[in-house]
Order: C-alpha cells, then structure tokens, then sequence
C-alpha cells in the first residue's frame, strides 16, 4: 500500500481506531483501485469497500466511526468508501458484476479477516464458468433504473449519478455486442483508466458512432468527478451539457424527466 510507506505512523493510527469501533459481526474493510494496484496519478484517490452485516450498516454510528478512522488519510488523497454486505456481494459475484469482479480479483484487506477469504473461495469456483449474460443485463439496468430515480442534493451527487449511468450503459453494450467476453475484461469495465482503451482497443471493430460519443462523455465525466473530488471549480455549463448528451445518446425522455423535476 504505497500511502503506507508514505505515512506508517497516520496507517497505524487508522488500524488503531478501527480496532476500537464496537460492531455487532466481524467486519472487513477492503483496499482497492490505482493506489492499490500502484499504476496510479496525482489525481487518483483512496478506495475501500466496508463489507459489513446489515445489522450494524443499520446503525449511523457505526458507519460514522469507521468513515471519520478512514478521513485521516485524507492527508495522503481523497477516501472514497462504500458499504455492503457478505450476502449482496456473493449474489453479484455468481452473475459476475464487474465491480464485484474487481473486489475479489484486484483489491487487499486493508482491515480484518474472515469475509473476504470465504467470498474468494466461492469466486474461484464461480468464475471458471461462462459469464450469465442475461442475469447480468437485468442487474445492469436495474441499478441503471435505480441511479436515474436518484435525488440529487448537490453536484457531487449529479456528477456521480452521470458517471455511474454513462459506465453502466458501457457495460451493458458489451454484454450484448462481446461475444467472447472475459473476466478481465469485465474487471478492466470497473476500473475508470482503463475502461475507454479496453473499448477504444479491444473492440474498436464494433464501436457505432452512438458508442464512440459515450467513450467522450464518460471521460468527461470522469474528470469532472475527479475535480470535484479534489475541490477543484467545476462549471454548472459542462454539468448541464454533460446530462442532456447523455439523455441524447440514451435516447431517454423519462431520464430528462426526472432530471429536471
């Protein structure tokens, strides 16, 4: 963990405090992304996922706590975490969700012991078969469906709901369109560098022009999230123009709706 070897003595603190935070089941808090991998840039910033049992999700304080431990390395780059449980996870990982894929394929336990190694059991069982496509659509666009009714309390939230639909969309061309897909390919989707060149390269050969403009909105998205991320100005001009390109490529006059209600 390369924020490690920055700072051992603030990772040391952070493992102390979250040895101190009352839970009702063991829970583990996993490190993923660039600054895991080591391929990352000035801009990249700190990703973990809690996975923890839905009775102490319940609980604001729990939460609370472990995201205030995580904030001190704040002093090394932005933390972005996100919770969920062992079952969820299990269930994503059978139909071969592309985050979940990164989790078990390309992430470190930052924190416990436990969950992880019995998820990752499971997965390498699961993942010598063929991807179930069809499962995985419908999953695709029930979080696409899920994102687009999302009330948005600020722009952090706008930029985020773009990002998370613009990926999703991505994801579910190639499901339809790849017919050879792979695991690596599906974890390569999840990962926000290398999700343009893995279409822009590997299947440049089926990208129709709707495609090609969606690979420039998400990297436009992407930056913006990574400016508001690190607190930098971001114009309300690009927000706006960013959503209605969207709603274009999508074709979705109940998304533009809901945008503007």
């Amino acid at each position: 963990m390369e924020f490690e070897a920055l700072n051992p003595n603030l990772y040391a603190q952070v493992l102390d405090e979250l040895e101190l935070i009352p839970s009702t089941k063991p829970y583990q808090i996993l490190f993923y992304g660039s600054r895991e991998r080591g391929d990352y840039h000035h801009d990249s910033d700190l990703n973990f996922y809690l996975v923890a049992h839905s009775t102490d999700q319940m609980k604001s304080q729990f939460i609370d706590s472990i995201s205030r431990a995580l904030q001190k390395l704040e002093d090394v780059a932005p933390v972005n975490m996100i919770a969920g449980d062992a079952d969820s996870l299990r269930h994503r990982l059978k139909i071969s969700e592309p985050g979940s894929v990164q989790l078990l394929e390309a992430s470190s336990i930052f924190f416990g012991e436990g969950i992880f190694e019995d998820l990752k059991a499971d997965w390498d069982k699961w993942k010598e078969r063929e991807i179930p496509k069809s499962d995985l659509i419908q999953y695709l666009e029930k979080r696409i469906r899920f994102f687009k009714q999302q009330v948005t309390r600020n722009v952090k939230d706008e930029i985020a709901q773009l990002e998370r639909i613009t990926t999703l969309t991505l994801h579910i061309w190639a499901l339809q369109n790849i017919e050879d897909l792979t695991h690596i390919e599906l974890l390569k989707m999840d990962t926000p560098d290398q999700l343009v060149p893995l279409f822009t390269n590997l299947y440049r050969k089926e990208l129709e022009a709707p495609i090609w403009e969606l690979l420039e909105l998400q990297t436009k998205v992407r930056k913006l999230k990574v400016d508001i991320r690190w607190k930098r100005d971001v114009s309300r001009e690009d927000i706006h123009e960013t959503k209605y390109k969207l709603i274009s490529l999508r074709n979705d006059e109940e998304f533009m709706m809901n945008l503007w209600a």
